[in-house]
Order: C-alpha cells, then sequence, then structure tokens
C-alpha cells in the first residue's frame, strides 16, 4: 500500500500498537433490548468501538461497504472518547489511527470511508487517513452547508460548513451517480431529426494549440460544401481515425445551415450517464443542522442531544457509496442517525442494506434533558432512536413492494 505520507506524535507508537493488541473482550447479546432479534441483519453495539472493531473482523472483515463516521471533532467543547483531549491533537491523532486501521480492514475492496469533520482537525485528519488508507486513494473533501444563516455575534467569522473527507479502500471504488433531472435533459434537442433522439453539440475544438498536439493536426473537409480546414489556434480534440469514424457514422453537425468550417460531434441523450456528484453539498441538496435537529425530536420530544446530522445527509451518504444490498458501519454512532437512514432508504427503494452501529455508552449529565427524559447514557437515545425510527416506518407512507420489512436489530454489548 502506497504510503507517500508520514504523521509523526508522541504516542503513535502505542497507538499502533494499541490496534494489533487482541481484545479481551466478547460481544454479550441482549435479546429484550434487541428488536427481532433472530430475524435482523442489523446490529447494535453498545460499548468502546476499538474492542467492538476488533471483535468485528471475524465476522465482517472485506464485507463492509460503507463506513460513515461522525466522530468528536476535538473542539473542547463535547464529549470525547475515554478523556478529554481538549486541543492535544497528539491525544486525538492517538484515538484515531488504531480505529481507523481496524476500520479499513473490514472495507470490501470497493468500499469507501466518509469521515464527518471540523476544521480542528481536520488537516490532520487527511494526512491520517493518507497514511491509513493510502494517498492515491483520497476521493474527496466534501464541503458541506449545514447552516444557511451567519451568526453575527461570532468574533471572526461564522461558521456554515463541516468538511466530509472520503477515501476508498482501493481503485476499485466507484462513486455511484445521482438521476438524470428534466434540466439537464433540456439541454439535450433534435433540429435535424436524427432517428437517434436528442442530442447535443460538443466541441471538435482541443484547448492546446496545434504546436502542443501536433498529433491532433489534420485537414477536415465540410462534406456540404468541400472546405477544407487545418488546425489554427487549436488543435483538433479527436484523432484522425476517429474523425473518419464519427463521419461515417453521422455523428458530425456542421451547423444549421450545414455550411460550419468545423464540426460539433453529437452526444445523444441515450446514451450519456447519470450525473456525478460535486464536493460542494448544500443545505437544499443534505440538510442543516435545524433539519437534524427536527429529525430526532420528531422521534423523542426534547433537545436530548447537540447538533445530530440530518437524515438527509446521510441519506446522500448512502445514495452514492452503498448498493441495495450493502452492509453500512458507523462506530461514532451518536443517536443513529445513520441507522435510521439505512432503514428509511430500504423501505424507499426496497433494498436490503445492513447497518452496524457502535456508540460508547457515555453518560448523560444529570440536569441535560436526556436525563429527565430518563436517558442515562448516549447509547441509550441511539437504541431508543433506531427502535422509534422503524417503527414508524410501516405508518410513514407507502414502502417499496419488494422491501422485507427489517426494522430490528440486535442488541450486543461489549463486555
Amino acid at each position: 500500500m502506497e504510503k507517500l505520507v508520514q504523521l509523526h506524535w508522541p504516542g503513535k507508537q502505542a497507538a499502533a500498537d494499541a490496534a494489533h493488541a487482541p481484545s479481551t473482550k466478547t460481544l454479550q447479546p441482549d435479546r429484550p433490548a434487541s428488536v427481532g432479534f433472530d430475524a435482523t441483519r442489523n446490529l447494535f453495539i453498545e460499548g468502546d468501538n476499538l474492542d467492538a472493531l476488533k471483535l468485528l473482523q471475524a465476522s465482517f472483515a472485506g464485507q463492509v461497504k460503507l463506513i460513515y463516521i461522525d466522530p468528536p471533532y476535538n473542539t473542547g467543547h463535547e464529549y470525547v472518547y475515554n478523556d478529554d483531549f481538549g486541543r492535544r491533537h497528539a491525544d486525538w491523532l492517538s484515538m484515531m489511527y488504531p480505529r481507523l486501521k481496524l476500520a479499513r480492514e473490514l472495507l470490501t475492496a470497493d468500499g469507501a470511508i466518509f469521515v464527518s469533520i471540523g476544521l480542528t482537525e481536520h488537516a490532520h485528519l487527511i494526512q491520517l487517513l493518507c497514511e491509513v488508507m493510502g494517498e492515491a486513494n483520497f476521493r474527496a473533501d466534501i464541503v458541506w452547508q449545514k447552516r444557511y444563516t451567519r451568526s453575527n455575534n461570532t468574533r471572526d467569522f461564522t461558521t456554515v460548513v463541516e468538511h466530509i473527507v472520503v477515501f476508498a479502500k482501493s481503485a476499485a471504488f466507484t462513486v455511484n451517480l445521482l438521476p438524470r433531472t428534466a434540466a439537464a435533459d433540456a439541454r439535450y434537442a433534435n433540429p435535424d431529426n436524427d432517428p437517434r433522439g436528442p442530442w447535443k453539440p460538443a466541441s471538435f475544438l482541443n484547448p492546446l494549440p496545434p504546436a502542443q498536439r501536433p498529433n491532433l493536426c489534420y485537414p477536415i473537409t465540410n462534406p456540404n460544401t468541400g472546405w477544407v480546414t487545418w488546425p489554427t489556434t487549436h488543435a483538433w480534440r479527436r484523432a484522425q481515425a476517429e474523425y473518419e469514424r464519427l463521419a461515417e457514422d453521422g455523428l458530425l453537425y456542421w451547423g444549421t445551415d450545414g455550411r460550419s468550417p468545423v464540426p460539433s460531434v453529437k452526444m445523444f441523450l441515450s446514451e450519456v450517464r447519470g450525473l456525478t456528484p460535486t464536493d460542494f453539498w448544500s443545505h437544499e441538496y443534505a440538510g442543516h443542522t435545524d433539519e437534524g435537529t427536527r429529525d430526532l425530536a420528531a422521534l423523542i420530544d426534547g433537545k436530548v442531544f447537540n447538533n445530530p446530522k440530518p437524515v438527509k445527509l446521510m441519506k446522500r451518504v448512502l445514495q452514492h457509496a452503498t448498493g441495495p444490498s450493502s452492509v453500512v458501519l458507523d462506530f461514532f454512532a451518536g443517536t443513529g442517525t445513520m441507522a435510521q437512514a439505512v432503514l428509511e432508504m430500504n423501505a424507499a427503494d426496497g433494498g436490503s442494506r445492513a447497518f452496524i452501529a457502535v456508540q460508547l455508552p457515555e453518560r448523560c449529565h444529570p440536569r441535560s434533558a436526556a436525563y429527565k427524559q430518563g436517558f442515562t447514557t448516549i447509547a441509550d437515545i441511539c437504541a431508543e432512536r433506531i427502535r422509534r425510527a422503524g417503527a414508524a416506518l410501516p405508518s410513514a407512507g407507502p414502502a417499496h413492494p419488494s422491501w422485507d420489512g427489517d426494522v430490528g436489530f440486535r442488541f450486543l454489548q461489549v463486555g
């Protein structure tokens, strides 16, 4: 595996050793806390995710298509795994390093990891993933517009975006395309009544001058006028053999009057693929933090968790990185937004995706809204959200006819 980037910090060797140290724990089933224990394909694991990742190797190595995580951002104002790392980058890196190394082993060859992150550790995360996943496997640094208004009481800039860093397991990963839109298809027309249907013109001119692409310089002849044209300021975009094939197949367009000295190439709507996603996800496209709060409140009254991710964002990740039967792992599950998104997407498209959600039983503060609602830990909130999200699905609207109705999960504890 290519490792052109090496990130060094105090404690790195101990962190690497932690990934290789065998776990003395086991996954213990809790049937009463589960939903449909014997029939479901989904897992909810309560416990430290380092142990959970080690224990999952036996059954899921090379089986997980998508890993999405929303780890602590190390801002000094949040629950942080096992310790208050504050702004000490080395401790944050030591926490993440063994988990990412273990996570990589769970991915399929065509799998990918998506990591939400704020600015405090954004640069370090990319360097760390370059080392763990291989620099050549970097795919995107998505900017998500988490807020749609400014806060005028900030000292400097109002932060309205977060990042989602994407790395593949290998070159086998390909992002899923978006369905074509009416606006995109409207760019196609059929001015010459071609029986192959609507098309749009693609330029025959190369951005580079002839001197830089002499192999793409040759005379072309307009069949309607007999005019011969050589490239002047731009070379041609296609080689001569390709030009001759296009001409023979009737794929060159010489303008509305047929007298253009340089043709366009016909690109038919029937042959184009879907739309590639961009690396900017607006709040209209992928939701925002207020929407995330409303998603959770629709299932559990009161503000029991700060700034949960919106379900819409999780569905975009699933849309671009999973197939209908993929296994999806979230080992910083929080309130279970990704698990809810998996259940809802399966119901909508008839898929059989399976989720594995792992959440540490972080204690809720006795004065918190969550504690007053009866939730002792964040893991309690997560499991209950998944239960309620699943229970709401049959009444939420018509489901896909091939959906198998699996809204359950096996509750397992690391112990």
